[in-house]
């Protein structure tokens, strides 16, 4: 085999690399907008003007690698007591929403014994192994990686969440330089 022949299968993995990268985009969307939503639920009046704890609805963040998605029991567990008022609000994206019939929806899925179709926001790839639990027990907010969510209307990828954010959130995080190891291990995130 020639010299140039000798080193092909090793471009064209580096071209494939390359290229992944390039053209790798996260499942959810991850601009300002955020997905379109089964119910137009606003962060900004739950979390923001009612101040509901995020743990309240995403309850499974400190005890799993997973926050959990609400359920429609949870939503119904509210909302059978709060209808919501026959008016029209205006997202600050200029959405018009109106929260009986937002409401009413949620009531419909709870009565036909439906999950909501929510679609997430964040996801990693299947090769990160993100465990909430460990980020909570230490003591992290939830803005750390998700940003001000509670004056979102509509819910978006606020931070990139790729490995140098995640690389530098570490570093600043280390308790000392054995512990930044640990951090900087693959098998931290990726096992």
């Amino acid at each position: 085999m020639t010299k140039k022949l000798k080193f092909l299968p090793l471009f064209l993995l580096a071209i494939g690399v390359v290229l992944g990268g390039y053209f790798y985009t996260d499942k959810a969307q991850s601009d300002d907008k955020g997905p379109s939503q089964p119910i137009l639920f606003s962060h900004k009046i739950h979390a923001g003007e009612n101040e509901i704890p995020c743990e309240t609805c995403h309850s499974y963040v400190a005890i799993s690698p997973n926050p959990g998605i609400p359920s429609v029991q949870k939503c119904i567990g509210c909302h059978s007591q709060v209808k919501g008022r026959d008016v029209e609000y205006t997202t600050e994206g200029g959405q018009t929403i109106n929260l009986k019939n937002e409401i009413s929806k949620v009531v419909g899925y709870w009565q036909r014994k439906e999950p909501i179709p929510w679609i997430k926001v964040t996801t990693m790839p299947d090769y990160v192994r993100f465990n909430h639990k460990r980020h909570i027990k230490k003591g992290f907010e939830c803005t750390t990686c998700h940003g001000e969510v509670a004056e979102m209307d509509v819910v978006y990828k606020a931070k990139s969440l790729r490995m140098g954010f995640c690389l530098s959130c570490h570093k600043q995080n280390a308790d000392n330089e054995q512990h930044l190891d640990e951090l900087r291990d693959c098998l931290t995130c990726h096992y």
